[in-house]
């Protein structure tokens, strides 16, 4: 792994850092790059057994943020900048407040995202916030989800699946509804947080923006 690509996550954080950064140094010698390429080696994007020994080093992490810096002043992609970069930009412009809860949520639940296996980058599977909050949202589905009763239908298209596939069973599954950005791995999520969705839905949901609640989830149908 002699170039390990910037993943959404990554580029979620170093966005945080550049945003809240103003006028602040970020040189590889500056604070808040010491902390973020610390931050980046602890998430498990990337298995630790195949990373280079300069993975997400201070030097290289500046001179990313730098590069990104130098192409967006000239609206010109610089060759060695991820297009991630900018695709990330563009989506949160504007929204700099939204982007910081996302990256806020990444740094608090640190702990929890190696509780379950993870499944690397393939775990954003359309969530615009990335692969690990994604992996969190699933985990606590599975974790707090199994313990609640579901209902007899999809809360979005009303679909009673035992009554089409019958000896398949119910199929129906628990959608947690906290936004991503309000996760919190070590609070134990009650029935009042979850509703029952058909797999279509539930994956529909996960990639719908704005996050839909049990009141208004028809709207992914619209």
């Amino acid at each position: 792994m002699a170039n390990a690509p910037f993943t959404r996550d990554e580029v979620i954080l170093a966005l945080d850092v550049l945003y809240s950064a103003g006028e602040d140094n970020l040189s590889p010698r500056s604070e808040l790059i010491a902390g973020l390429s610390e931050l980046l080696n602890l998430l498990p994007i990337y298995p630790k057994e195949k990373r280079p020994d300069n993975f997400r080093n201070c030097v290289g992490v500046s001179h990313q943020i730098e590069r990104f810096k130098e192409g967006y002043s000239i609206e010109q992609k610089k060759w060695n900048v991820g297009t991630i970069f900018f695709e990330v930009d563009a989506e949160y412009a504007g929204r700099h407040n939204e982007l910081h809860s996302i990256a806020q949520s990444i740094r608090r639940n640190l702990s929890y995202f190696n509780q379950f296996p993870f499944g690397g980058v393939l775990e954003q599977d359309g969530f615009p916030e990335g692969a690990l909050l994604s992996h969190l949202h699933r985990l606590i589905e599975l974790r707090d989800g199994q313990k609640i009763s579901l209902e007899e239908r999809c809360a979005v298209c009303q679909l009673e699946p035992e009554i089409i596939y019958k000896s398949c069973g119910s199929l129906l599954q628990n959608h947690l509804m906290i936004p991503p950005a309000e996760l919190d791995g070590g609070k134990k999520y009650s029935a009042g947080q979850f509703m029952t969705l058909c797999p279509n839905c539930h994956a529909a949901l996960h990639r719908f923006r704005p996050w839909l609640q049990k009141e208004n989830c028809e709207e992914l149908l619209r």
